[in-house]
């Protein structure tokens, strides 16, 4: 008698006011332990870093900005995070605003490793952007892969979603519609994951979040879902010229599909993957490395 073969299962929560989709390929008994984990993970998520609780840890972070405030292993690891994505794309990702504007440069946090503890500049708040989401979402993947050994699974949260498991021989790669932003119902075409992640960030999601006037929605992929969240909204906010050409000096392995206001495609990536990955897409332009057309 051949052994029984897990099936797939869909699991849903809703956490920093996104929804989340899980598809595991599990057994049923351990529906009930993956539910248990995945909601305790979001509840704890939100109770450090949803803006929306005035009791969370990052809300209380804020409001005692200006004095020293002791911070959980969990906050520094995510604040450290958002310091490098700061440096990485020359300051274009800025977590920290102040009076309701994004705060200049110069304007840091101070750091206590020996108190575990974080100073705001005073009238100075913390504001992630998302990254606190796709981190929430990359950490999960990895326990269900490492703690739970599932080993196949996709995690979709609003626009970003990270996939693993298919790339043995013999197993066809995930495929993932990337969204139409002028036609709900459409799809610009789709991509093929055997395993890595996605983030598409649009403007008409966020009308007024900074976005460059010729850029519409970003699709970034790459293997860091957190990375691919970053790069999604940086590439909005600079526009097609100079948010390809930072991307091209600061990573070798994201590619990302940038559309803008006049409806024209622009692929940058490996040539290699044109047609292999990115599928059914109409490309108008391409930058391959430091090539443009």
């Amino acid at each position: 008698m051949e052994p029984f073969a897990p099936s797939f299962h869909s699991f849903h929560f809703q956490s920093l006011r996104s929804e989340i989709e899980l598809l595991l390929r599990c057994d049923d008994q351990e529906r009930t332990l993956i539910t248990k984990l995945t909601d305790d993970w979001f509840r704890n998520v939100d109770k450090r870093f949803s803006p929306a609780l005035a009791d969370s840890e990052i809300s209380l972070l804020n409001t005692l900005a200006g004095e020293n405030c002791m911070v959980s292993n969990t906050m520094l690891e995510v604040l450290f995070l958002a310091e490098m994505y700061q440096a990485v794309t020359d300051g274009y990702y800025h977590p920290l605003h102040a009076n309701g504007l994004s705060a200049a440069a110069l304007l840091e946090w101070e750091v206590d490793p020996s108190t575990k503890s974080i100073k705001l500049p005073y009238n100075a708040n913390i504001q992630l952007r998302g990254l606190e989401q796709s981190w929430a979402v990359k950490r999960l993947a990895e326990y269900m892969r490492k703690k739970l050994s599932l080993e196949q699974g996709l995690i979709l949260a609003g626009g970003e979603i990270t996939v693993w498991g298919r790339n043995t021989q013999g197993t066809d790669p995930w495929i993932i519609g990337i969204q139409n932003p002028w036609h709900d119902s459409a799809k610009l075409g789709a991509i093929a994951l055997p395993e890595g992640s996605l983030s598409t960030y649009s403007r008409f999601e966020e009308p007024d979040a900074g976005s460059a006037h010729d850029v519409v929605q970003c699709t970034v992929a790459g293997q860091d879902l957190v990375e691919c969240q970053v790069w999604a909204r940086t590439l909005a906010q600079l526009g097609v010229k100079e948010g390809l050409a930072l991307l091209a000096k600061r990573t070798s392995v994201c590619e990302a599909i940038v559309v803008t206001a006049e409806q024209e495609l622009h692929y940058f990536g490996k040539k290699a993957s044109l047609h292999r990955r990115w599928l059914d897409m109409r490309i108008d332009h391409y930058h391959f490395q430091d090539k443009v057309s």
